[in-house]
């Protein structure tokens, strides 16, 4: 069914429109960087590679149950920003596309807080952006970066070593309790929040290592869609010793009686940890760096000749993940006001 579509008065637009820009610059740092200042559209001068990246997170498919309007901010910013990342670019900022209910200016300020707190974790700034009544919300982050050499998902080579950097698989967990209805078990309060905020690959160590990657891509579509994405791009098949696994998925599957392979697998995704390929004299390097600035990362395999992705003492990881766009049939909380 096609929404009705709802045309306001310019006079109403204007004015909720200048009132959410001015909310937004009370959160957002001015880029000295910029070269226009306030403006419909904003310059910055850099060197090197550029690299973009759109994201949109949509109230009706991407709104988890008990998320805050800063939690959907935060979120939204880390998708756009962490693909800008895992290319080996160098975050800069972001420009926003904003739809908004006119009764929700209010609920606006938390939203720009949760995006404002992401880009400053990830070393980016707000250039600006587009805002717009809707009859829900919708926020499009597009990220720019720039980068001196770009790590494409499909570099890898056979003798390659692969390797995970971030948390261990977690959203599982919180998918499974907040959509499936599963109970409460050991550690679900940390996997909710993980789900909530996910937590970004650290930039300084990822700019750093990203010169000796091969290939790399982020656990956005789910762990064994994201490998097998990467496998394709490559031409190359990938053999696993190991699944990073959280303790809390671990120690909860056993408390459903579900298997934590399967769940880690299929039944998780938007992680945004990073999966990636180097040569074997590399991974001492990659390990000494992430212990360094405290960063989990991981050899959980090698590239080998041929196709298709398969796990020791499990098999052949079939090409299939988590049905983002389901959501929408899970979901029975509505968005704060």
């Amino acid at each position: 069914m096609v929404a009705e579509r709802v045309f306001y008065p310019m006079p109403l637009r204007s004015r909720v429109e200048e009132e959410l820009i001015a909310r937004a610059w009370k959160f957002f740092r001015r880029d000295p960087a910029e070269l226009l200042g306030y403006d419909d559209a904003q310059a910055v001068a850099f060197g090197g590679l550029l690299v973009a990246k759109v994201d949109v997170f949509d109230e009706t498919t991407d709104w988890l149950p008990g998320m805050s309007m800063a939690d959907a901010g935060w979120k939204a910013a880390v998708a756009a920003l962490s693909d800008v990342l895992v290319k080996g670019a160098k975050p800069l900022g972001v420009l926003l596309g904003l739809g908004l209910p006119e009764d929700s200016c209010d609920a606006a300020d938390e939203l720009f807080q949760g995006v404002e707190e992401a880009c400053r974790r990830m070393g980016a700034h707000v250039w600006g952006g587009d805002t717009n009544l809707s009859d829900h919300l919708y926020l499009s982050v597009t990220a720019v970066g720039v980068a001196e050499r770009l790590v494409p998902r499909g570099g890898a080579q056979p003798g390659d070593v692969l390797m995970v950097a971030g948390f261990g698989i977690i959203s599982p967990v919180a998918y499974a309790v907040l959509l499936e209805n599963a109970p409460l078990c050991p550690g679900a309060e940390a996997a909710i929040r993980r789900a909530y905020r996910p937590e970004p690959v650290d930039a300084g160590f990822w700019l750093n290592v990203s010169r000796y990657a091969t290939a790399s891509i982020d656990d956005s579509d789910g762990f064994a869609l994201s490998l097998h994405y990467l496998a394709e791009a490559s031409g190359v098949g990938l053999e696993l010793d190991n699944l990073p696994m959280s303790q809390q998925l671990v120690e909860c599957a056993e408390a459903w009686g579900r298997d934590p392979v399967e769940l880690a697998l299929y039944r998780g995704g938007e992680e945004y940890s990073f999966i990636f390929t180097v040569p074997p004299d590399k991974v001492e390097h990659v390990l000494a760096e992430a212990e360094k600035r405290g960063v989990g990362a991981h050899v959980i395999g090698r590239v080998a000749r041929g196709t298709g992705v398969h796990l020791k003492g499990y098999g052949e990881v079939q090409r299939k993940g988590w049905s983002f766009g389901s959501w929408r049939d899970s979901i029975r909380s509505s968005r704060p006001s």
